[in-house]
């Protein structure tokens, strides 16, 4: 490609870089920092996402987007990935990107493919193995062969975690793997400095997220339900909401039934967390595997205690009896003695807790380390 920076005189024609995702949302949300750092250092960077309430974000941020149309989250039609793969290489010849970077499976697979036959450089970053992998089976075995196809061709393919990184041996060449703890954390946004004191009756657990089965909703609200019959002093509170592009979501009936209990608050999605991190005292995750958990990075560097599985992704967050409890996943039990035994801490232990997860956050998860990992792998590409 190779748009050169300075061109003539004094006309200076930017490097363009893509950032390549199944939803303006994950972009927004995950990818900000790094792309509000790259436009600042000099570089064009665009958006390719499906539309959504967060592509005007991307768009007042000052960056070029384009739409995707033929990116269905859940379909699993191989003609309509042929399209999506055939709407990529016509985006991309329309670009002419110097740099594509892709988040989450298709994306990784048909944008990487794309860059594959068209000689542009790309990265593939594996934002967790997601439901796919943590059923199996033939459709597991499907998505591997297409990563390993879309793989070759990558400069780098980046891991948050080492789990999905031994998941995929043998897909990847040594020489082009890296591992970067997650999308990174700004630690001056989320900060225990935002927080007045208040006096609660009622001990807050946070869950935030989607409401997926496999980032253990059911587990929770059955383990609130086993607390419930010890404990009247808590709420649980589930910020977020259904997914319906997704097979693991939840359905409507389920969750009408849920909002009936009276130790439950359903909160629909807030584009700023940091009040609810507020008032909350423990951020709870039952999730069966993530890539690197944000909603617990965040909730850490707010000083709160967390509760998560000892599953990849999660594990890698939580310091069992440091900075919160690691359940096992999928285990009601385990989760309902965790969230007792968090109820049972003095205000003293539970403060000292969330300093230390604090501490990890500005010492391994912050947006700053991150950023820079990125900055360095592009700056050997570019």
């Amino acid at each position: 490609m190779g748009h050169g920076l300075m061109v003539g005189g004094d006309k200076v024609e930017r490097l363009k870089i893509v950032f390549s995702s199944n939803t303006s949302f994950s972009l927004y949300n995950f990818r900000l920092g790094l792309m509000r750092r790259l436009k600042n250092l000099g570089y064009e960077v665009i958006a390719i996402a499906p539309k959504d309430e967060y592509t005007d974000e991307l768009l007042k941020e000052g960056f070029k987007y384009f739409e995707v149309k033929n990116l269905s989250r859940k379909g699993k039609n191989p003609f309509n990935d042929l399209k999506l793969l055939w709407e990529y290489i016509r985006l991309f010849k329309k670009i002419k990107p110097d740099l594509v970077i892709n988040y989450t499976i298709k994306p990784n697979i048909y944008g990487g493919l794309a860059g594959k036959i068209l000689g542009i450089p790309y990265i593939n970053v594996v934002t967790g193995l997601g439901y796919v992998f943590v059923r199996g089976g033939a459709l597991a075995k499907l998505v591997k062969f297409l990563y390993w196809l879309s793989f070759r061709g990558s400069n780098f393919v980046v891991f948050q975690n080492t789990e999905d990184r031994k998941e995929l041996k043998g897909v990847i060449p040594e020489n082009k793997v890296a591992e970067i703890l997650g999308s990174g954390v700004n630690t001056e946004y989320f900060s225990p400095s935002q927080c007045k004191e208040t006096e609660k009756d009622r001990f807050i657990f946070l869950f935030v997220g989607r409401f997926l089965r496999d980032k253990g909703i059911l587990e929770l609200v059955s383990a609130g339900k086993l607390l419930y019959q010890k404990r009247k002093d808590f709420e649980i509170w589930l910020l977020g909401g259904l997914d319906k592009g997704n097979p693991e979501s939840i359905s409507n009936d389920e969750l009408e039934k849920i909002e009936k209990l009276p130790f439950i608050q359903v909160l629909p999605f807030a584009r700023d967390v940091r009040l609810f991190l507020c008032n909350c005292d423990c951020m709870v995750l039952p999730s069966y595997r993530e890539g690197l958990p944000k909603s617990l990075l965040e909730a850490m560097a707010m000083g709160k205690t967390v509760i998560t599985t000892d599953a990849p992704g999660c594990r890698e967050v939580c310091l069992n009896g440091v900075n919160g409890f690691l359940v096992k996943p999928k285990d009601i039990e385990s989760l309902y003695r965790a969230m007792l035994e968090m109820l049972e801490l003095s205000q003293e232990e539970r403060l000292k807790m969330g300093k230390e997860g604090k501490r990890l956050v500005e010492e391994r998860f912050s947006e700053e380390i991150v950023i820079e990992k990125y900055l360095s792998l592009i700056k050997k590409i570019l």
